[in-house]
């Protein structure tokens, strides 16, 4: 693939990783959208005056194939507009929907040059856990709540977040070292703040996404050169996944506790969970439309979702089917999800290949696909792939393909 490499020009593109680095660090903040957006813009232009002024080294655009998925499903979603139900409302998503989370992909794998700069990601992020974990502390300290709704959006969108950002810190451990005590101790005790806030609401499936990512990433880890001593690393995973149960078991008290005497109460039981029958609404939906869908927009059928599933009832939560690939099948139909799956088997297959490479590209595919399994865990019970949290998803799969991709543009990639 022909490109024209990366900057020559080293004050360019360092301030690019400066920029995107604060992009990472005021992104759990809801409040900072235009912030954020105008940081991630100035990156796109340092980025472009780097490709523009560089010489010929590694590709500054992904690979046609997965740029062509991604460019397909992105295309057929903005083409939904002409039959969508409620056009102004598909409009109103193309651009934090698809056109912000394409832009932070291409500039992070612009700007991931090396695999040494997914560490100034990891600690971007790991100062916005801090930040927001000692906000929260100090409202529990203050006011004995935790509101997350006040700072990240919901929960749910919170917990995102920290499935996503934690791999990072994980890496970061990793990569700084035993010699390097002070940055680990850091690292830990960042990473137990956040864990600390997060078992403050009661979200469930954040707890399973971790540890079904820290499984992922023993076994994937298991053959990686070189091998480090097993024990250790079978006994750190034992007493997380342990802990994640913990966790898990502790959500689901706190959420009887906190439905208890309420309208949805009954929801607090996981046999009685209002997603089957959000499902089921959706499936009867989806036949209206089935092959191109009623239009680009998470919220597409938000109105008759909230009076439609429960007769008589109108649920202020019951917006959507609270799974990212039913939502899909719902805005796009089932071209949209065949060009949906394509882009993220695209994506997968371009991390995995990086598999049969030696440390540390092995360790980057890794750390792509734990993210990639925790994030599609996340969005089977709900849909994340909207605003701040699709930002952080598409950004993190740019720098592990940035740092995945060939190191010439000659080399084919």
């Amino acid at each position: 693939m022909a490109s024209t490499g990366i900057d020559t020009q080293p004050a360019s593109r360092k301030a690019a990783v400066g920029l995107l680095a604060a992009f990472l660090f005021v992104l759990p903040f809801s409040s900072n959208a235009a912030l954020r957006n105008a940081l991630l813009a100035l990156a796109a232009v340092l980025m472009l005056h780097a490709s523009a002024k560089g010489t010929a080294a590694r590709p500054m655009l992904p690979a046609w194939r997965v740029l062509a998925p991604i460019l397909a499903f992105s295309a057929w979603s903005a083409a939904s507009v002409a039959w969508s139900v409620d056009p102004a409302y598909s409009i109103s998503e193309l651009r934090p929907g698809l056109l912000y989370p394409f832009v932070a992909f291409l500039v992070f794998f612009a700007a991931t040059a090396d695999i040494a700069t997914i560490d100034r990601w990891a600690w971007g992020l790991a100062a916005g856990l801090v930040a927001m974990g000692l906000v929260a502390a100090g409202q529990m300290a203050l006011s004995g709540w935790w509101d997350p709704e006040r700072w990240h959006g919901d929960a749910g969108f919170y917990a995102t977040h920290v499935v996503l950002a934690l791999p990072l810190l994980a890496w970061a451990f990793l990569r700084a070292g035993p010699a390097a005590r002070g940055a680990r101790a850091v690292l830990a005790a960042i990473a137990l703040l956040t864990l600390v806030v997060m078992s403050w609401n009661d979200n469930r499936i954040a707890w399973v996404a971790l540890a079904a990512m820290t499984v992922l990433a023993v076994f994937l880890s298991r053959k990686a050169p070189p091998s480090p001593p097993r024990a250790p690393i079978m006994a750190v995973a034992a007493v997380a996944l342990a802990a994640f149960a913990a966790l898990f078991a502790l959500s689901l008290h706190q959420r009887a506790e906190r439905l208890a005497g309420s309208a949805y109460a009954a929801e607090a039981q996981l046999s009685r969970d209002p997603r089957p029958a959000l499902w089921d609404y959706a499936a009867r939906r989806h036949g209206e439309a089935p092959w191109i869908g009623h239009g680009y927009g998470r919220g597409i059928l938000q109105l008759q979702f909230r009076t439609g599933v429960t007769p008589g009832v109108d649920n202020p939560y019951h917006t959507h089917a609270h799974n990212t690939p039913i939502n899909v099948l719902l805005q796009v139909g089932i071209v949209g999800l065949a060009l949906f799956a394509w882009m993220a088997a695209a994506l997968v297959r371009e991390m995995a290949s990086g598999l049969a490479a030696g440390a540390p590209r092995r360790h980057v595919a890794t750390l792509g696909l734990v993210l990639v399994a925790g994030f599609a865990i996340r969005n089977m019970t709900d849909d994340f792939l909207v605003r701040h949290n699709a930002l952080l998803a598409w950004s993190l799969a740019g720098a592990v393909l940035g740092a995945l991709r060939p190191t010439s543009a000659r080399t084919p990639g």
